[in-house]
């Protein structure tokens, strides 16, 4: 049946559609009985008459060009269903609706239950549970953490012991860092402060942490993207002490990473570790399981300067004696946090809810679960530290959860409107908005796990099942995207959630093309760019924006407010720079020992280049990673004048020759980089891949093309 609309003008003098049957037209009885019937009548009778005779010559009209209702859309041809296609995408249907997420009917009772207790108790009462509530929370989570991180840990039977407070990874009072950083024959590490038992205390999750995102050089191996410890494994084999519990690890390896790996340090609360570096140098460190779940140690099979291994905690001291304040405490924190969250979560209002759970999400992650920096307790500034790098984050980070309620999850999360008639749901408010938020929130313990480090084509090329990562990632956001797109659709928006759309993509698009600079879409910019278009009120838009807080306060309270646009050298963090290059190693002479490499040429260098390469006039050599050698001004080095002048070195080589690892023809490896360094500084260039020499009997295979 075709039917016309027309509209009516309401009390408050608001046009409202209505449609009745064309045949209606026949007699004006019928017409009069149909006005009759409706709810709101129109203020005056001439008002209606001039209404309905434009709505129905406008409807006439549209009904002609035949796309404007069913019939006329199957009528018409081809190029018809696509002007018709087209209106209604950018136009939406005629009658949006955007209906909050239905309540769960077989739990009424639990669904109810918020409105019932706001009834049941006033406003004041609401307000004063609520800040009583908080205090509680506060002080509970105070309570457990701030110990933690203000009280050393110590032995309780002994307070003079020395317990050091270290991160996941590498630490410059065990290990300066790598190529020449130890200095000349490695005289700077270990640490001149550390005795030859050293306890420190780890914090929890260094399973993943302790891994490098950085190229560390191991022979001629490239380690990037695992965890780094060399050698080790609790099956000792080799006893050197009759409280050691693990083989030799290689005195770079992170200590933490190494601990998780042996089996000393959990993964899930941390806690303190003791070492011995008696096991001195090593002629090889060979590849062993781990525990907890991660990878097999890195394998090395020459000889270094120095190791050491992981012996009993408690052994030497009184049965009474203990180490206090070992274990983090940030699992616990989490658990009590996401518990304690729950009833604000459902017996609050929208704006309630996601102020409180945003700012307790903050501030979980910048003390507990994904801290900026690691805090020593036994210095008071660490602790003052943190407090001022959360601050310094903090107020922009609620200007934009500020512009985030209004233009997006105020919709969501508040009750719709009075009018609409609907209710909102407060479970599903807890079962679907608030798990997907601390998913999000938890960051580092769940999508930092993918091998995905960060979206660029040289980072993604080089961790093993990175494109794959990412392929999946970018579809499911797509698809997440399709349906959310089709959600604002329904509500009549898409139009102008395209317009904005658009507009953010052409602003990256332009970013992208500033010199000198790379686009660099961090997860909390990703987050702050798609929140906005999960504007509607079901389900969907629940789940979307849960997740997507989560990540966006996981980025701000982790990394800050990083640049959406970075140099291409702050993106290689402690890469090679590639800005001053090594020497090209040219040829090797068996007999005499003698390796040379190619020298400076005027030809291919600016005189700016020239003048920088002038100051690193001096030559390093590295031998299985540890500087042998330096000289000024020199184009060739002979490495047996090396190895003989060396006692040191003459001694590990002479040992290795005896009980280390060798190949068929008895030769072990050594393997020697080359690099430049400023006369007088620790400052270095880049240095040459490894190039094996096999020794005694000399045959050298040279590097491969790259930098370390």
């Amino acid at each position: 049946m075709v039917r016309a609309k027309y509209s009516v003008l309401n009390e408050g003098g608001k046009k409202r559609s209505e449609s009745i049957p064309l045949e209606t037209f026949d007699t004006g009885e019928e017409l009069a009985d149909e006005r009759s019937n409706m709810s709101e009548p129109a203020s005056s009778q001439e008002d209606l008459d001039e209404v309905f005779q434009d709505d129905f010559e406008q409807e006439s009209d549209n009904e002609s060009m035949g796309f404007m209702n069913r019939e006329g859309f199957y009528s018409q041809g081809y190029r018809e269903r696509i002007v018709r296609f087209f209106y209604l995408v950018w136009n939406g249907p005629d009658e949006p609706e955007d209906p909050p997420a239905p309540r769960i009917e077989f739990l009424k009772g639990l669904e109810e239950l918020p409105e019932r207790f706001n009834r049941s108790l006033a406003k004041e009462y609401r307000v004063s549970m609520l800040i009583f509530y908080l205090l509680f929370w506060f002080g509970l989570c105070y309570t457990i953490l701030i110990p933690y991180l203000t009280i050393p840990s110590t032995l309780s039977s002994d307070p003079e012991v020395r317990v050091i407070s270290l991160s996941c990874q590498g630490n410059s009072e065990f290990w300066r860092g790598k190529n020449g950083e130890c200095g000349l024959d490695g005289m700077l590490c270990p640490g001149s402060k550390l005795e030859e038992e050293v306890v420190f205390r780890c914090p929890a999750l260094c399973d993943r942490s302790s891994w490098t995102y950085s190229l560390i050089p191991i022979g001629d191996q490239r380690i990037k993207y695992r965890g780094y410890f060399v050698g080790g494994g609790d099956k000792v084999q080799n006893v050197i002490d009759k409280d050691q519990i693990s083989n030799p690890y290689r005195a770079d390896s992170y200590p933490c990473g190494a601990g998780v790996h042996a089996g000393v340090i959990s993964p899930f609360f941390g806690g303190c570790a003791r070492v011995s570096y008696k096991s001195k140098e090593q002629n090889s460190f060979n590849s062993t399981k781990g525990h907890y779940g991660v990878s097999d140690s890195i394998e090395f099979l020459s000889f270094f300067k120095s190791s050491y291994f992981f012996k009993k905690l408690a052994s030497g001291v009184t049965d009474d004696g203990s180490f206090t304040h070992c274990y983090d405490p940030r699992l616990l924190i989490l658990v009590v946090n996401i518990i304690l969250g729950i009833p604000v979560v459902y017996l609050g209002s929208g704006a309630v809810a996601y102020w409180t759970i945003s700012i307790v999400g903050f501030w979980t992650i910048c003390m507990a679960t994904d801290p900026p920096v690691t805090v020593d307790a036994t210095d008071p500034e660490d602790f003052a530290n943190l407090i001022s790098i959360g601050l310094e984050r903090f107020l922009p980070t609620c200007c934009i959860l500020y512009v985030l309620w209004h233009c997006s999850a105020k919709r969501t999360l508040s009750e719709p409107p009075l009018e609409s008639g609907a209710k909102a749901s407060p479970l599903s408010r807890l079962i679907y908005w608030y798990p997907l938020f601390w998913l999000g929130v938890l960051n580092n313990m769940t999508f930092d796990r993918l091998p995905v480090d960060r979206l660029t084509l040289h980072d993604l090329k080089e961790q093993s099942g990175a494109l794959l990562a990412v392929g999946s990632i970018i579809s499911t956001i797509l698809i997440c995207a399709f349906i959310q797109a089709y959600k604002i659709w329904l509500s009549g928006r898409f139009r102008k959630y395209l317009t904005i759309y658009g507009g953010f993509i052409i602003g990256l698009v332009l970013v992208s093309h500033l010199p000198g600079l790379t686009l660099r879409i961090h997860h909390y910019i990703l987050a702050m760019l798609l929140i906005p278009g999960c504007a509607t009120r079901g389900r969907t838009a629940l789940l979307f924006q849960g997740i997507l807080s989560g990540l966006f306060l996981s980025g701000v309270s982790r990394w800050g407010l990083a640049a959406i646009a970075e140099t291409v050298t702050s993106l290689k963090r402690d890469d090679p720079q590639g800005k001053v290059f090594p020497p090209e190693i040219s040829s090797y002479d068996v007999g005499t020992g003698s390796l040379s490499w190619k020298g400076l040429s005027e030809e291919f260098l600016s005189p700016i280049q020239y003048k920088m390469y002038e100051k690193y006039s001096s030559i390093s050599v590295l031998v299985n990673d540890i500087e042998r050698y330096v000289g000024d001004k020199v184009e060739s080095v002979n490495l047996k004048e090396i190895f003989a002048n060396s006692t040191e070195l003459a001694s590990q080589i002479a040992e290795s020759l005896k009980s280390g690892y060798k190949d068929k023809d008895g030769n072990i490896a050594i393997y020697v980089r080359v690099g430049r360094k400023i006369p007088g500084t620790n400052v270095y260039s880049d240095f040459t891949n490894a190039a094996v020499l096999r020794w005694p009997n000399g045959n050298m295979s040279f590097p491969k093309p790259g930098l370390t």
